[in-house]
């Protein structure tokens, strides 16, 4: 029996703890889509931008909140939390610890991530980083 899409995107967050790009890519379909605000990326584009992320903040921690899935689609919303290791965004390391909410949603075909969206609160995370003043979060009530 097929392991549950539920199962597989559980599985595919906790492995991002592990600091590992090929284990990660390893739950991807070949033709993998992953949309961002910038638009549609496929799957080398995809392993480019986790491996900057992967760079970027470790330890890497996701927390499960809610998981609910139907049929092969996955919506999870979650925290995550890092500590700013590596250069991000021009900003080289600060150790500063972030937290922050996102949430995801997954197609799972054949037990890998064929497609997935994915939406994260950005500017709190830039906040937590020095690299947003605090007035403009403030501003937005």
């Amino acid at each position: 029996m097929d392991e549950a899409p539920k199962d597989v995107i559980r599985r595919y967050l906790e492995t991002w703890s592990e600091n590992d790009l090929e284990k990660l890519v390893a739950f991807w379909d070949p033709n993998l889509v992953h949309h961002t605000r910038e638009g549609a990326h496929g799957y080398e584009e995809t392993k480019r931008m986790v491996g900057a992320m992967l760079r970027s903040f470790y330890p890497m921690r996701f927390r499960i909140e809610d998981m609910i899935a139907e049929g092969d689609m996955v919506a999870t919303r979650l925290n995550w939390s890092g500590t700013h290791s590596g250069e991000y965004m021009g900003l080289p390391p600060t150790g500063r610890r972030v937290s922050v909410s996102l949430i995801g949603i997954a197609r799972v075909t054949d037990g890998r991530i064929a497609e997935h969206w994915g939406v994260t609160d950005e500017l709190h995370m830039r906040r937590q980083l020095g690299l947003l003043p605090e007035e403009v979060l403030a501003a937005r009530g």
